[in-house]
């Protein structure tokens, strides 16, 4: 009898608090989370759009089969994440954006990949479970010009942005050989904006 007396309060609560829509939006998250992960979502703390994946996305960035950049769940910073390394690198041969690099006009992105053997948290998912945002450790890839001695291909999880040419950055152990994907220079992530260190560091490797 107590358990369906605060049942109704609740319920009456929620009904005076919360619009109808906006309680289905989130009940059909919640479900869509669990169907896809149903222990992650029971048993992890963390917020259902967490464990959203592209096929929970009918629309959005996170369909376009291109990866989030780094940034965007790194606090901002362009580094590579825990338990991942730089596997591979390709250019884009005329930037005419505003962000990174506008000054030289040509970006070079890195490719951070799962270190074989490490979990990523959450797996193939969009970032910041948002489907308006590129997947994050979902694409199995790798160009293979950096760290030639960890072996094998993993997911990438996410990509760097730098301005100069990653074989004559120190310590990212990447070799000369040059890949092309133009179509990736109108990419763009908001956090890219007004980076002043352009050097991703070794966070990672």
């Amino acid at each position: 009898m107590i358990f369906e007396r605060l049942a109704a309060s609740v319920g009456a609560l929620l009904e005076r608090r919360v619009s109808r829509r906006g309680a289905l939006a989130r009940a059909a998250v919640a479900g869509s989370a669990f169907a896809v992960a149903p222990a992650r979502y029971l048993l992890r703390p963390g917020t259902a759009w967490a464990v959203i994946g592209p096929g929970n996305c009918s629309s959005g960035l996170c369909t376009d089969g291109y990866t989030a950049f780094c940034c965007e769940i790194e606090q901002g910073r362009n580094r590579c994440p825990s338990g991942t390394y730089v596997a591979g690198w390709w250019k884009c041969t005329s930037y005419t954006g505003g962000g990174l690099c506008k000054s030289e006009g040509v970006r070079y992105y890195l490719d951070c990949n799962r270190m074989p053997g490490a979990v990523f948290p959450g797996g193939c998912q969009c970032a910041d479970g948002d489907c308006g945002k590129r997947r994050v450790d979902c694409n199995h890839f790798r160009y293979g010009q950096c760290n030639t001695q960890i072996a094998g291909t993993t997911e990438v999880v996410c990509r760097l942005v730098i301005c100069q040419n990653p074989a004559t950055v120190g310590g990212l152990n990447c070799n000369g050989t040059e890949m092309i994907d133009d179509r990736t220079c109108s990419h763009e992530a908001g956090c890219l904006d007004g980076l002043a260190v352009q050097f991703p560091g070794q966070g990672g490797i």
